[in-house]
């Protein structure tokens, strides 16, 4: 089996309207990206990041009017784009060049899906379109606090799921019931289909998982809450994260960096904060963890 893969570069403006163009054409999914190099503005939560130059790619059918596409966007004043054949092994090598092979804590392992675990308990990981395939310093962090964690029992909020990694590795490592939520419908799905594989939620698993957009989390609350979030929408959910904690719960964000982290948590002034936990990336940005407990 494959696809078409069609790929076009412009200006963050115009995704939108492009996006508008394929739709009558039945994408399968469509993918942005930095086409120059450029840092990411953080958005308001349940935005999209964008860049200045943006690099779109989408994949359809083999049945696609290429002929069509081409000429509808043209029609709105936008370049030709290139259309190329894309085969499996294509698509599963763009994926796990982001793929991790890696214990937590000497406790729990993350490997991809077609990877035998060398040892339990294991997580088997496909990240689909959504982010989190744990290569990234920030979703390393929660998961080595997650396996240092004892979640035995415990409920768990993982708000901004993604690929369903932090929420799924709590459900590997005891927690008795996790709440993922996410604005991205994508994200919900790939946490779904995560989870499935994993053979994670359903009522013989011995735990419960429940998956949802924000107004899922209505009024519940937690013993611990996950959020690996950029430094903007931890400062703008800071009264729901907060209020989703039990008394003496714990909260876990990250996806800010080092020089974000005081004003962070400057904003959430009923938790006691632990010491920052950094790592540094390939570029040497350093990201932080912070880890605060809620008020008795």
């Amino acid at each position: 089996m494959g696809w078409l893969k069609l790929t076009l570069d412009l200006d963050s403006g115009s995704v939108e309207d492009v996006e508008t163009v394929l739709e009558p054409f039945t994408p399968l999914s469509i993918t942005v990206s930095d086409a120059a190099d450029q840092p990411v503005l953080e958005p308001d939560p349940g935005a999209t990041p964008l860049w200045r130059q943006c690099r779109l790619e989408a994949l359809f059918d083999l049945a696609l009017d290429v002929s069509a596409l081409r000429h509808a966007l043209l029609a709105r004043g936008f370049a030709a784009a290139d259309v190329d054949f894309l085969d499996d092994a294509d698509w599963q090598n763009r994926w796990r060049q982001y793929a991790v092979d890696f214990c937590f804590a000497d406790r729990l392992w993350l490997v991809p899906r077609d990877v035998p675990a060398p040892g339990e308990p294991a997580l088997h990981l496909d990240p689909g379109l959504a982010f989190g395939s744990g290569s990234h310093p920030t979703t390393r962090l929660c998961l080595d606090w997650l396996a240092r964690a004892d979640l035995t029992g415990r409920s768990l909020l993982d708000y901004g799921c993604g690929s369903g990694v932090l929420a799924l590795a709590a459900l590997k490592l005891g927690a008795r019931e996790v709440l993922a939520i996410d604005h991205d419908p994508q994200a919900l799905l790939a946490t779904q289909e995560n989870a499935a594989y994993n053979a994670l939620g359903p009522p013989e698993s011995g735990a419960e998982l429940s998956v949802g957009p924000p107004d899922a989390l209505s009024d519940r609350t937690f013993d611990v809450v996950v959020a690996n979030i950029l430094a903007n929408p931890l400062l703008e959910l800071a009264d729901v994260l907060t209020s989703a904690l039990v008394p003496g719960g714990v909260l876990v964000m990250s996806g800010l960096l080092e020089a974000q982290a005081d004003r962070v948590m400057r904003a959430y002034p009923s938790l006691s904060f632990s010491p920052v936990a950094l790592e540094a990336d390939e570029q040497g940005a350093r990201w932080a963890r912070l880890e605060g407990v809620r008020a008795v």
